[in-house]
């Protein structure tokens, strides 16, 4: 499973992006202004999952990334429920053995 996560521009109040599978767009996602991952590639696995739900960016400490629909700048609404629906994927992905590959650019 390909996940790729195309940034736009950071913002004081966070960096919004859009979220594909395989090509296909899933969802808005939005990081902390100054912690969130760097550009580039990364193996997922249950270990090292970095989506979570939330609605702001600026709570977050770690290098997260918050997945939803993006209602302002910084900001998304529909988390819980679009959160849910990626860790499904996630988890038929990884119960079938399918290597699950995220690429950050922006």
């Amino acid at each position: 499973m390909e996940i790729t996560i195309v940034r736009g521009d950071p913002k004081p109040w966070g960096i919004d992006g859009h979220l594909y599978i395989n090509r296909k767009l899933i969802c808005d996602t939005v990081e902390h202004p100054t912690h969130h991952l760097r550009q580039g590639d990364y193996p997922i696995g249950w270990d090292n999952n970095p989506f979570r739900h939330g609605d702001g960016a600026l709570a977050l400490k770690q290098r997260e990334i918050i997945v939803g629909k993006q209602l302002l700048p910084g900001v998304v609404t529909q988390s819980q429920a679009t959160y849910d629906r990626l860790y499904e994927r996630l988890k038929k992905a990884f119960q079938r053995g399918t290597p699950v590959h995220l690429t950050i650019r922006g």
